[in-house]
């Protein structure tokens, strides 16, 4: 007997990836403008590096429950690539250049892993979802790379006031999946905000760990998604 009815996604780090090579050409062309000519390489480093930041700072901050929707966060957040990369000058429009093209989802991509998981879990009867960190745009992202169709819930931090870990937006979430909790189980990149989160409101979780990063962690753990269906499947 399947042990689970629901599988509900975070979507960054877990559905999204960065495109790091488009993100690295915006930072060289806004670096152009400027006058300053910045190398290839060395700011795509730079912006991977600080990409792997992010997860830590967004502990410190309840991003998409700030009154500008995160907007200064953001600017700040891009405008650190610059400084990184030894721009002295005022980066302050370029930067909200770049967070205007984040929020259009023109520097994020589908994990190669996403759709064909997603196709298998509707094909096995899965009900599908989302719940996630994440400004309201997020619906509207989902519809730009694709992957909006395969989802009849979705919960967001921006439009419930109330951001993971904090139990009360997985308790939002099964009343929108409108079934038991024990038939819900959550799928995520962070300890912190997914695994941790999910086990204080007395849901299941698996973590997907692209990096390897956790094989020595205690609970459910796999590298991909497709490593999820076989997963699922002999629960």
């Amino acid at each position: 007997m399947r042990r689970y009815s629901t599988i509900v996604f975070d979507v960054g780090g877990t559905l999204l990836r960065l495109d790091l090579d488009r993100l690295a050409r915006a930072y060289l062309d806004a670096g152009a403008r400027l006058g300053v000519p910045l190398d290839f390489a060395r700011t795509r480093a730079t912006i991977d590096r600080l990409e792997r930041e992010l997860p830590v700072r967004s502990q410190q901050r309840q991003i998409s429950l700030e009154g500008d929707g995160g907007t200064s966060f953001w600017d700040d957040f891009y405008g650190e690539g610059f400084r990184r990369l030894g721009v002295t000058a005022d980066v302050s429009d370029a930067a909200a250049q770049i967070r205007a093209r984040f929020q259009r989802a023109e520097f994020e991509a589908l994990f190669d892993d996403v759709v064909p998981t997603l196709d298998a879990l509707t094909a096995r009867g899965y009900a599908l979802g989302i719940l996630s960190n994440f400004s309201a745009n997020c619906e509207d992202v989902l519809r730009q790379v694709g992957a909006h169709r395969y989802f009849s819930l979705f919960v967001v931090s921006a439009l419930a006031g109330v951001e993971k870990p904090d139990p009360r937006i997985f308790d939002l979430t099964v009343r929108a999946a409108n079934c038991p909790r024990a038939d819900i189980v959550y799928i995520g990149d962070s300890i912190f905000h997914d695994i941790e989160g999910a086990r204080r409101a007395g849901i299941d979780a698996v973590l997907v760990d692209r990096q390897n990063q956790y094989r020595d962690g205690d609970g459910a753990r796999v590298q991909n998604l497709f490593d999820l269906v076989d997963y699922l499947e002999t629960r």
